[in-house]
């Protein structure tokens, strides 16, 4: 199922307005060179039903450069997926960005000019989805719109929640132009708790539509299992059919509209794919395993220096990039019977999940606890590489499960010399301190 671009809707992605620009402060060199050109987006044509699309457009661009980055802007521009891999143990860092470097070495400071990048568009993205949702009540209300755009806002809070500090201010640009409502900062549980919310009106405006509530539904269960709710998750996600899939998708008209992940590692050669990252990172090239193909390992990165590995998984630069699936149901029920000590549930899930690409089956039996959820969230890597899950399931395995940040996260000497560091969320970015509630990070906790 794609999503994004409906058949007679409007194609291009637009930035919602200026009033969402003025949230974000100073930026960086490669963060606002896409805005629209304002002649083309007035906040007059905005004020019509013609214009709900434009915002509904504008909100699934932004969404799909904050995650997967895009082929514009100096460098390229990375997205959310790709930082956060560098942040868990999907990605080493093949190129020459210090910024990006950050990133790979979990030494991220709050003027990071990548992640205030991302942070912007991903709050553009939030923003753009709640100014359609003003401007469709106005109108007597789209229900499919406004599900779909509350699905979003529910997904931009997740992803804060679980690759950004507690601390994430979420501010307000009000659709008639009117001041903006600086926001206070959300607590990790506290964005979690509010993506469930807009879950729930996603679902409840969906009016029966498959589609829409299967993308709400599993949004609910990823922010549940983040708070810890894992049995609450499973029931969620009970009625997903494994075939299902929500895109975030891309395209080759224009180079915003390309699919970044793909751009930052066949392309540039900057993102090359990891094997046993940090001492604890998981084999995903000596595994040989289909779900994470490659190619490479005779050339070097863009640095002249890593021996660069590439990732299959994305192919092109209109390939799309899932943000919702069936799979991704079937495995948060898996974890639940993880959490239950059902080992036989956990392997026939996963079992009729591995048949389907041709893997061997598993025998899980006599795994002690431990050993079950390792095998659980090591499939779980691999099902769901390289779509911006990663990070948050490493933090999820510390905070809900009691592993130590050691074992989990890469740890040990860098292979670029010194030492991995302790974070495992982004910070704040300082451009957030135009807001007057701006505290920074409350703190760097998993």
């Amino acid at each position: 199922m794609k999503n994004i671009d409906r058949p007679g809707r409007v194609r291009r992605y637009l930035v919602a307005g200026a009033m969402v620009l003025s949230i974000f402060g100073a930026a960086a060199c490669d963060s606002l060179v896409d805005v629209t050109d304002p002649d083309i987006v007035t906040p007059e044509s905005l004020n019509s039903e013609a214009g709900i699309e434009t915002l509904r457009a504008g909100s699934l661009g932004d969404l799909a450069v904050a995650m997967s980055g895009s082929a514009a802007g100096h460098g390229a521009t990375a997205g959310l997926i790709v930082m956060s891999g560098l942040m868990s143990d999907e990605y080493d860092y093949s190129g020459t960005f210090p910024t990006r470097r950050e990133g790979d070495t979990r030494l991220v400071q709050n003027t990071n000019g990548t992640m205030n990048t991302i942070y912007g568009n991903l709050h553009r993205a939030r923003a753009a989805a709640e100014a359609t949702l003003d401007l469709a009540a106005q109108f007597g209300g789209v229900p499919d719109i406004e599900s779909e755009m509350q699905s979003i806002v529910g997904y931009s809070y997740v992803m804060f929640a679980e690759t950004f500090c507690s601390g994430v201010p979420f501010s307000k640009a009000p659709a008639d132009g009117g001041e903006l409502q600086f926001g206070e900062p959300l607590t990790t549980e506290e964005m979690f708790n509010k993506a469930v919310e807009w879950f729930d009106q996603a679902i409840s405006r969906a009016g029966g539509d498959e589609n829409l509530t299967n993308l709400s539904r599993i949004g609910k269960a990823r922010a549940l299992l983040g708070l810890g709710q894992i049995e609450a998750a499973a029931t969620e996600v009970s009625s997903v059919p494994t075939d299902y899939v929500y895109n975030i998708e891309h395209s080759d008209n224009s180079r915003r509209q390309e699919n970044g992940i793909y751009i930052m590692t066949t392309v540039r050669r900057q993102y090359s794919i990891a094997d046993g990252k940090g001492q604890n990172g998981l084999l995903y090239r000596s595994a040989m395993d289909p779900r994470t193909p490659w190619d490479g390992g005779t050339a070097f990165g863009q640095d002249d220096i890593t021996l660069y590995y590439n990732q299959l998984k994305f192919t092109s630069s209109s390939a799309p990039v899932p943000l919702a699936s069936g799979i991704e149901a079937r495995l948060i029920e898996a974890e639940a019977a993880v959490r239950a000590g059902d080992a036989a549930q956990v392997a026939a899930i996963h079992n009729a999940l591995r048949a389907t690409v041709g893997l061997e089956p598993v025998d899980l039996t006599g795994m002690s606890p431990d050993q079950l959820r390792k095998f659980h969230f090591d499939e779980r890597a691999f099902w769901l590489f390289s779509t911006g899950h990663r990070q948050g399931d490493l933090r999820r395995l510390v905070r809900v499960y009691g592993e130590d940040v050691s074992r989990v996260f890469p740890w040990g000497p860098y292979f670029k010399g010194g030492e991995y560091g302790s974070d495992v969320t982004f910070p704040v970015p300082i451009s957030e301190s135009n807001n007057p509630n701006f505290k920074g990070c409350l703190d760097r906790n998993p």
